[in-house]
C-alpha cells in the first residue's frame, strides 16, 4: 500500500492521483481494488494506469505462490502485463520454489505464461563469509557496531539462510539482545511451520512424520535415504507404506522447500526448521 501511494508523487500524469487518493484497501481475492466513494477499479485498470503514468515501473509480488489460492488465474494477469504494458517489469518471488514454478508453469504450452521471456535468479544459502559480511554491513548501515562473536554465533545457529539472517538483524536493530534475537527467529519459524503445515496436515499426517524422521536421522549424519525414511514410517504406523504414495509425499515436501533431494537421499536444508522438527 505504501509503495503504491508513493508512486503518485513521481507520476508524470495527474490522473493516477485520482485513483491513489481514493484507495481504501487492496484485495487480491477477486482481483479487484476497493476504493472509497463506492468506486471500484479492476486490477488491470490500475496496472494500465501505472503503465501509462510511468516511463518504467517495477512491480514485485512477494511469496507469489499464494496467488494460486485466488479466485482468478493470476498468471493470466501476468501474461497480459507482459504483452500489453511495456512500461511495467514484473518480479515474482517465493520461498517455496517448486510450488512457485508449478504455479507459473513456464514450461506448460497450455499455460498463460508459456513462451514469455523470463529470467530466474536463485537465491542460494550464503557462505559463512557472505553471512558475516551481510550482517556486518547491515549493522553498519544503522550505525551499530557489530560484535564478531555474536555474528559468528548467529551464523552457527541460522546457517546462511538469508531470510532468518534478515530477521535476526532486524530484531537487533530494534534493540533486542543477541539471544533474544535468536529466540525471535525460532518463534517466527515455529509460526511459519504451524501455518504451512495446517494445509499439509489436513492432506496427510505423514508429511509431519516424514519431517520428524528426516530430522532425527540427519542429527546423526548428513542425509536420510529413501529406504530409511520408508522403514521408519512403516515402524511408526505398524503397516506397509505404498512406494508411490511415499514418493508423492516426498516430492511435495521438496516442492515446498522443506526437504532437499541430494542424490538419492534427503535432508532438511533449513537448519532452523530442522531444529524445530527435532524437538
Amino acid at each position: 500500500m505504501r509503495e503504491l501511494l508513493s508512486i503518485r508523487k513521481h507520476s508524470k500524469k495527474r490522473r493516477l492521483s485520482k485513483i491513489t487518493d481514493s484507495i481504501e484497501g487492496i484485495t487480491i481475492k477477486g482481483v479487484k481494488l476497493k476504493l472509497k466513494k463506492d468506486e471500484e477499479y479492476t486490477l488491470p485498470d490500475i496496472l494500465r494506469e501505472l503503465n501509462d503514468s510511468n516511463e518504467l515501473l517495477v512491480i514485485a509480488y512477494d511469496e507469489a505462490q499464494y496467488f494460486r489460492y485466488a479466485n482468478e488465474d493470476f498468471t493470466k494477469i501476468l501474461a497480459w502485463v507482459y504483452d500489453k504494458l511495456p512500461n511495467i517489469i514484473t518480479i515474482v518471488t517465493g520461498s517455496q520454489v517448486g510450488v512457485l514454478e508449478n504455479f507459473l508453469r513456464f514450461d506448460d504450452y497450455k499455460a498463460p505464461l508459456y513462451g514469455r521471456y523470463h529470467v530466474k535468479i536463485p537465491l542460494t544459502r550464503f557462505t559463512p563469509s557472505q553471512s558475516f559480511e551481510f550482517l556486518e554491513r547491515g549493522f553498519e548501515e544503522y550505525g551499530l557496531s557489530a560484535n564478531p562473536k555474536e555474528i559468528l554465533s548467529a551464523i552457527k545457529a541460522l546457517d546462511g539462510v538469508p531470510g532468518w539472517l534478515t530477521h535476526y538483524g532486524a530484531s537487533r536493530v530494534d534493540g533486542k539482545t543477541h539471544w533474544d534475537a535468536i529466540q525471535d527467529v525460532l518463534i517466527e519459524a515455529e509460526g511459519y511451520i504451524h501455518s504451512e503445515f495446517e494445509e499439509l496436515d489436513r492432506a496427510s499426517p505423514r508429511y509431519r512424520a516424514i519431517m520428524e524422521i528426516v530430522a532425527g536421522i540427519t542429527s546423526r549424519k548428513n542425509s536420510a535415504s529413501w529406504t530409511e525414511i520408508k522403514n521408519a514410517l512403516e515402524l511408526r504406523e505398524g503397516k506397509e507404506i505404498d512406494d508411490k504414495n511415499l514418493n508423492l509425499l516426498l516430492k511435495k515436501l521438496v516442492n515446498y522447500g522443506f526437504l532437499e533431494h541430494v542424490g538419492r537421499e534427503y535432508r532438511i536444508p533449513d537448519p532452523v526448521i530442522k531444529r524445530i522438527f527435532q524437538t
